[in-house]
């Protein structure tokens, strides 16, 4: 029998909505007039942040991209049900998830990421400003400040488009697919991380872990590196700043492979299926 399905984002789509929030952001720009002020080039800036267009452009954009996300998670759950022996209850509960908690966290996934789409380029243009003016109290000429809000203000769009393109993407995979585990009453998924040199070391080390919808880890804490502390906290695989993790929802002990390693009251452990039977009730109660 084929592995479980994998959920989340692809790149495909994360590509197409850094696209659509460039476009979105070009647009909006106004251009710096012969001496305006950074104050009054920001000022200017928020209030066509603002304006009906910018917003309708960005919650369209912002619609499509949850839509995108949405369709792509239910062929995935689709997939799932039809290994599973109760996958006729799978399906009529996908049929009618709209008009409950999943149709909700749709609409606030929406609301949300059309919010973050018309404040990329004011967030952009106010840590340019912060760095101008910190320049200029360091003595810099004004032709190098000149040529640092061409340069640095681009650097600073695609940075941000590339984080929220990326990690909203990644979110919205992860909403849409607890809130239909949380509908199904499924409580576990197996977290995957992307297994390439870019990975966080702290989410390398829960790749394969169990882990509870319902008691988010704090990979960061759990596997520190060095002295630092993380202000991430708590969070699921593929729900923080440019996490690239995935899950696999458990839906039977079948699912998952043992001995494996559980999340379980903030500690990651090593458990038989016995051991594992004793705090996964529900998958129990499928398995029977």
């Amino acid at each position: 029998m084929p592995s479980p399905p994998r959920f989340g984002p692809t790149q495909r789509l994360q590509r197409a909505y850094a696209r659509g929030i460039n476009a979105i952001v070009r647009r909006v720009l106004p251009p710096i007039g012969a001496g305006q002020t950074l104050e009054g080039w920001l000022q200017e800036l928020a209030e066509r942040t603002q304006h009906a267009d910018v917003q309708e452009a960005s919650e369209l954009l912002a619609r499509r991209m949850v839509n995108w996300q949405d369709i792509k998670n239910a062929r995935t759950w689709r997939e799932a049900a039809a290994r599973s022996q109760q996958s006729r209850q799978l399906y009529a509960l996908l049929q009618r998830e709209m008009a409950g908690p999943v149709g909700l966290r749709v609409q606030r996934l929406i609301a949300d990421n059309a919010r973050y789409i018309s404040s990329v380029p004011l967030e952009a243009a106010r840590t340019l400003v912060d760095e101008v003016r910190k320049a200029q109290q360091a003595g810099a000429r004004p032709g190098t400040v000149s040529k640092m809000m061409r340069q640095r203000f681009s650097e600073l769009l695609s940075s941000r488009i590339h984080l929220i393109s990326r990690t909203e993407t990644a979110k919205a995979s992860t909403a849409l697919t607890q809130a239909r585990c949380e509908e199904l009453n499924i409580d576990w998924y197996v977290w995957l991380s992307s297994k390439d040199a870019r990975v966080r070391h702290s989410h390398a080390k829960m790749n394969g872990v169990l882990t509870p919808w319902s008691e988010p880890p704090a990979p960061d804490t759990l596997f520190p590196v060095g002295q630092g502390r993380s202000t991430l906290g708590h969070y699921h695989a593929g729900d923080c700043p440019n996490c690239r993790c995935t899950q696999r929802v458990v839906l039977t002990l079948d699912d998952a492979k043992f001995p494996a390693r559980v999340y379980w009251h903030g500690a990651v452990h090593h458990m038989n299926k016995q051991q594992f039977r004793q705090i996964a009730v529900s998958l129990e109660r499928r398995a029977a």
